[in-house]
């Protein structure tokens, strides 16, 4: 597995990397950071899967197709062609940070600003335990990463996120989990924002 969280200043985002799709969606998109976080975040997800396949990033080719529908508008990504049977990706931005991971199995990866959202997209449980927190921003947003990460990696849905728990009874007490039915977190900070990676437990490998 090959995961990257990095501000969006600290990637070479060229736009010829991009598709003719993806260079269009970047395009119909308003604010200038915005597009710059688009950018960046497609072509660090190029990078992790070109560092795990062995090969360059321009020979990378991203595609985006919703399982349900089959639109190419929409949906996750994945890499095209023949590599695409060997390398699973997911990417997430926000302004100012990016993440992207590629992995040899289903995977998913989310980084957000800290900020404090609805109890609606937790469960009772959790709601109650971010509200305990002294710092709650930085508690849901915690268990916020980790569902996105969960959910692209194929583990639930985020129109359900409150019965995607992803609380933990561990030694030290109740806390965000790293493990949730087989697939296996890890958490990352830096400078006001939060991010999460959920990877197949058995597929786990430091990179």
């Amino acid at each position: 597995m090959i995961a990257r969280f990095t501000a969006v200043a600290e990637v070479e985002a060229d736009l010829e990397l991009l598709t003719a799709a993806e260079r269009a969606r970047h395009e119909r998109l308003v604010a200038e950071a915005d597009k710059q976080a688009y950018a960046a975040a497609h072509v660090l997800v190029r990078e992790c899967a070109a560092e795990l396949l062995g090969t360059a990033r321009e020979e990378i080719v991203i595609g985006q197709r919703c399982a349900r529908c089959g639109s190419t508008e929409h949906g996750a990504p994945s890499v095209a062609g023949d590599a695409g049977t060997a390398v699973h990706i997911s990417l997430s931005h926000t302004r100012g940070q990016v993440a992207a991971v590629a992995a040899t199995s289903r995977c998913g990866i989310d980084v957000e600003k800290v900020s404090r959202g609805p109890d609606r997209a937790l469960s009772r449980r959790e709601a109650a335990w971010v509200a305990g927190q002294e710092d709650a921003a930085y508690a849901f947003t915690r268990l916020w990463v980790r569902k996105e990460a969960l959910v692209k990696a194929g583990h639930g849905s985020m129109a359900a996120a409150q019965r995607l728990d992803v609380l933990t009874d561990g030694s030290s007490g109740v806390g965000p989990a790293d493990q949730v039915d087989g697939v296996r977190m890890t958490e990352w900070e830096g400078s006001g924002f939060l991010g999460a990676v959920a990877i197949c437990a058995d597929m786990w490998t430091e990179s």
